[in-house]
């Protein structure tokens, strides 16, 4: 299905209220514009945005993480997950050995999804995790049913790397034991960061990583959800290969707004699906069933309901990775969390619960298609790893480095960085899903994306090194010529050259930014505040302005859905109960550019007159559709 905009014709510019902070006293504004006041309307929103579904399904899935061992108790877990809408597909599921042969039925009889982790080395080139024949054909009953069964290549950016840090011995030889001797010749040399030699630029880096991944893509079946840790490889991994494009969330990973936005768009880019699992381990704190209970000699292990991340973030997690298009959202452990026994799965607990409403909810609603119009178009090359602060993990950055860095962690996401600056001690859990400036509206692109790609956003950002070959410089006159704009900095225009820069410049959306001095970095930024916010009243049909809150904007189709969740009023340590403030309600203003007499909350029900005040809680997500 297409998701399109009505054909709107508006006259003058509106008023934009910029964004302020404001008191927490507050509540949430919507009101309309008049037609005379509005801005021409905007293009359709592509049918390349429409979100990709895992092979075989109608809707998201929603995973649960592990299964019991044996057919009865399995099928008494389909049961209550049907139930309880608990969801409808495993990840992980059951590994890919003989006698796991009937819980594969099991599974494909349900008509549900599976991925399976191959070992503890899955990320190991060379070792013992290859499967065959003999595997594939165990997964005939997936193939039988239609449904896909895939294989999990987990935190293979992070483990890449660190196979040569400082502790890499340690863990060779907790994988290997007793024989660790036959295998150490795999590990890779100190201080090169999973590297053979030092390489000697960033193509060689980009060729070492693809060949690593696809490697171990052949060694699994050609059945590949890659699932990034903590780097932004996100970007290579549907190129490379991977039949899912997956994430991992929450744990202690920072940067989750960019990380989804280069998600969202090597999905895109790749015609591939995209998933997210969110993970409730938190400075060694985890969300287990029972009461909070410290365990071990780590002052840091704390297990239970209340240990780990806040109930809070994660609904607002499971909610808005399902929101801005992923095709699976996976709660990790949620099999130990979400039953107050092993043996009884009909006895939920409060995480239980809440995830029953919250499946519930995705699967009785249209969440169209994210709307995400600007590009930040990145070089092939970059390597971006915000983690480790450098690209591809081991090169310095250079000031085109530091643009991309400063852009995704002081300008569009800024507070969402707790690696190289230290978190609030009193709120450790405000980094993971902040307030967002300017909107979850922006897509990763890299320079290699097809011109038919670029040509899908109004707006492409240019940021970081670019090398620009003919085939680039095409691309961006194409999205000129539809009328979109492109926006590049002084250091492109000298690498375009003069006569190209020319040819570019006969399109009047070619617009070279300027680089105020950004306050946080005392760096020149990429792009200034006031010409992100011009952006957003170029290209949205609504604006949002008030009090801190993140947003993301959908199109399905009946009109445009707005997300507002609150992280406000939530203060959550990993090994201490979530402490909840009451009076942090949020109080945001919503302008439509379009006639709109009313607005619908999806959670409530309830149908709102334009003008009418609408209370956000602390921790709190609301939906908005605005019929059009």
């Amino acid at each position: 299905m297409h998701f399109l905009v009505g054909a709107l014709r508006f006259l003058t510019p509106m008023h934009h209220f910029p964004l302020h902070l404001l008191s927490w006293a507050s509540v949430f504004l919507l009101s309309a514009v008049p037609l005379s006041a509005v801005e021409p309307a905007l293009p359709d929103v592509p049918s390349a945005f429409e979100p990709r579904l895992l092979p075989g399904q109608k809707g998201v899935v929603f995973a649960m993480y592990s299964q019991p061992g044996t057919r009865e108790k399995l099928d008494q877990l389909i049961a209550s997950m049907r139930q309880n809408s608990l969801g409808n597909g495993f990840d992980p599921g059951p590994a890919v050995y003989p006698h796991n042969q009937t819980l594969f039925e099991a599974i494909a009889d349900a008509g549900w999804p599976s991925f399976s982790v191959p070992g503890p080395e899955m990320q190991i080139r060379g070792g013992r995790s290859v499967l065959g024949a003999e595997q594939a054909a165990l997964l005939r009953p997936f193939e039988k049913a239609g449904v896909f069964y895939g294989i999990q290549l987990g935190e293979w950016d992070y483990y890449f790397h660190r196979m040569s840090t400082a502790n890499a011995e340690f863990w060779w030889r907790s994988i290997y034991k007793e024989q660790f001797e036959q295998f150490q010749h795999l590990m890779k040399p100190k201080g090169l960061f999973g590297y053979d030699r030092m390489p000697l630029n960033r193509q060689e880096c980009y060729d070492t990583l693809r060949e690593y991944f696809t490697s171990r893509t052949r060694d699994l079946l050609d059945r590949v959800i890659s699932v990034t840790g903590h780097s932004h490889y996100e970007a290579y991994a549907g190129e490379w290969g991977a039949r899912c494009i997956g994430l991992e969330l929450g744990e202690n990973i920072a940067f989750t707004q960019s990380k989804l936005a280069f998600a969202r768009g090597a999905a895109r880019q790749s015609q591939k699906p995209w998933s997210v699992q969110v993970s409730p381990w938190f400075a060694g704190a985890c969300t287990t069933r029972g009461p909070l209970r410290q365990e071990g000699t780590d002052p840091r292990d704390w297990r239970g309901l209340e240990a780990g991340h806040s109930l809070s973030f994660y609904e607002r997690m499971w909610l808005h990775a399902w929101f801005v298009g992923a095709a699976m959202v996976t709660p990790e452990n949620s099999l130990g969390i979400f039953f107050e026994s092993d043996n009884d799965y009909s006895r939920l607990t409060e995480h239980g619960r809440k995830a029953g409403e919250v499946f519930r909810f995705m699967q009785s609603h249209h969440r169209g298609a994210a709307y995400t119009p600007v590009a930040v178009v990145l070089d092939r090359l970059a390597g971006y790893n915000a983690y480790m602060g450098k690209p591809w993990g081991i090169f310095e950055p250079t000031p085109g480095d530091r643009q991309i860095q400063d852009l995704f962690e002081h300008q569009l996401y800024p507070g969402s960085d707790h690696i190289w600056k230290k978190p609030d001690p009193e709120n450790p859990e405000a980094t993971f899903l902040p307030a967002t400036p300017y909107g979850e509206i922006f897509d990763v692109q890299l320079t290699s994306a097809s011109e038919d790609m670029l040509g899908c956003y109004p707006a492409l950002l240019l940021a970081g090194d670019i090398t620009f070959d003919e085939s680039l410089v095409a691309k961006l006159e194409s999205s000129l010529k539809r009328g979109h704009r492109v926006l590049y900095t002084a250091a492109h225009r000298q690498a375009l050259g003069a006569e190209t820069v020319a040819r570019l410049a006969q399109n009047p959306g070619f617009e070279c930014l300027e680089h105020p001095v950004q306050p946080a970095t005392g760096r020149p930024a990429l792009i200034s505040h006031e010409r992100l916010q011009e952006l957003l009243r170029q290209t949205l049909p609504v604006t949002v302005s008030g009090a801190p809150i993140q947003w993301a904007l959908n199109r399905n189709a009946t009109g445009w859905v707005l997300e507002l969740s609150n992280p406000a009023g939530v203060r959550k340590k990993p090994g201490a109960p979530a402490v909840i403030d009451p009076l942090a309600v949020a109080r945001v203003k919503v302008q439509t550019r379009f006639p709109c007499e009313s607005a619908t909350e999806w959670r409530s029900g309830k149908t709102h007159p334009m003008a009418e005040e609408i209370l956000v809680g602390p921790g709190q997500t609301v939906f908005l559709e605005m019929a059009q």
